[in-house]
């Protein structure tokens, strides 16, 4: 373990023109008519991204915005960890730490750890492989993610009780951290549940309906599990070193995912909000170096063994679940929820897809606020 040290984002000119250079360098396919974005990402939507990014995206600038956030790194088990550490004025509430998934990345929480400082700590933290943490020289899966941020929290911070909010694989890291550790973890916040985590406890039509239900949808969307899982050597090679490859791949789970009550995936990508939102992400990629290594996860939770918990195992710290309106991992029935977990608060969302921080923001930090008033 290492006492934490003040992180700035810096990275050489040269570097961002490169990146530039690529993205005016790249050669468009040619590829046949079809519905917009039933095939993938959409070549008009992506090609005005690209357009917004080359003239419109001073990326000098939006990296300085980062540098306003107090960030820092901290050696956690052989492993450097960069996170934003938001410390609260009277710091009476319990501390939360905000886990991001893919994919995302630490800029999902940045507003949402802002509002909730104004009563607790927070910790967003980038994922090993992600961001500006270190890439780990050997496979990790999300439960060795988890026993990282755990001493993060403990013994690097000195928190000696948490609470735990994740979305995408941070749900996970959030699952295991409740899991392992519940003398100090307070209780942990899910805004997705894993069916993978859940399946073998199915029982009766409504959750054998819901599996069902997932099952057909990820034999439509699943490709890009399988590749991260199987071959992500392969994609590396394909993503590393280009700008507009990476964000394509990016940018479709971005619109497949979120809430599509609110716009089609052309009009989120027509905002100049979505437009920063998915080049600064892809941009940080770029620059940390992560493109590859961030997809690594998927590879690590098959190495980690079977699916879900040890045979018969319960999370019993209180657990909250964010019922999103996500197209791609709805919740499941909140019977079979509770057979694994310990739900002490269910809260329907009326906004917000896979990704609450950016897409209700406010309605997350006012749950996670009442959540953990009783912890």
């Amino acid at each position: 373990m290492s006492q934490p040290k003040e992180f700035r984002i810096e990275v050489p000119q040269a570097r961002l023109d490169r990146i530039t250079q690529r993205l005016k360098d790249y050669e468009w396919p040619e590829l046949p008519r079809s519905e917009p974005w039933k095939m993938g990402t959409d070549e008009a939507s992506l090609r005005g991204l690209v357009d917004h990014w080359l003239h419109r995206f001073d990326m000098q600038a939006q990296l300085r915005r980062l540098n306003e956030q107090p960030q820092w790194r901290a050696e956690v088990n052989g492993l450097g960890l960069h996170f934003v550490h938001r410390r609260s004025a009277d710091g009476k509430g319990l501390p939360v730490v905000l886990l991001h998934g893919w994919p995302g990345s630490y800029l999902e929480y940045l507003e949402v750890a802002e509002t909730l400082a104004r009563g607790r700590d927070v910790v967003v933290v980038s994922l090993p492989n992600t961001g500006f943490s270190d890439k780990s020289p050997t496979l990790m899966g999300p439960r060795a993610m988890a026993h990282a941020v755990h001493a993060l929290m403990t013994e690097v911070l000195g928190y000696p009780r948490y609470i735990a909010h994740g979305s995408d694989w941070g749900s996970i890291l959030a699952s295991w951290l409740g899991n392992d550790f519940p003398p100090q973890v307070a209780g942990i916040h899910m805004s997705m549940i894993s069916p993978r985590f859940v399946a073998a406890a199915v029982q009766g039509p409504e959750e054998q309906q819901w599996l069902a239900g997932f099952r057909e949808r990820f034999e439509d969307d699943g490709a890009y599990f399988r590749q991260q899982t199987s071959r992500p050597h392969t994609l590396a090679f394909l993503l590393g070193d280009s700008p507009v490859g990476l964000l394509s791949w990016q940018a479709e789970k971005f619109m497949a995912w979120s809430d599509p009550g609110m716009g089609t995936p052309s009009e989120k990508m027509a905002s100049p909000e979505w437009k920063d939102r998915l080049v600064l992400n892809t941009l940080l990629q770029l620059v940390g170096g992560t493109a590859a290594s961030a997809t690594l996860i998927y590879r690590g939770l098959a190495m980690e063994g079977a699916p879900g918990f040890p045979a018969g195992g319960r999370v019993n710290v209180p657990t909250a679940i964010a019922a999103m309106r996500d197209p791609a991992f709805p919740a499941p029935p909140r019977s079979l929820v509770e057979r694994i977990y310990r739900v002490e608060r269910w809260t329907e969302y009326a906004r917000g897809g896979h990704f609450p921080g950016i897409e209700a923001s406010d309605l997350l930090c006012a749950d996670l606020e009442d959540f953990a008033k009783d912890l």
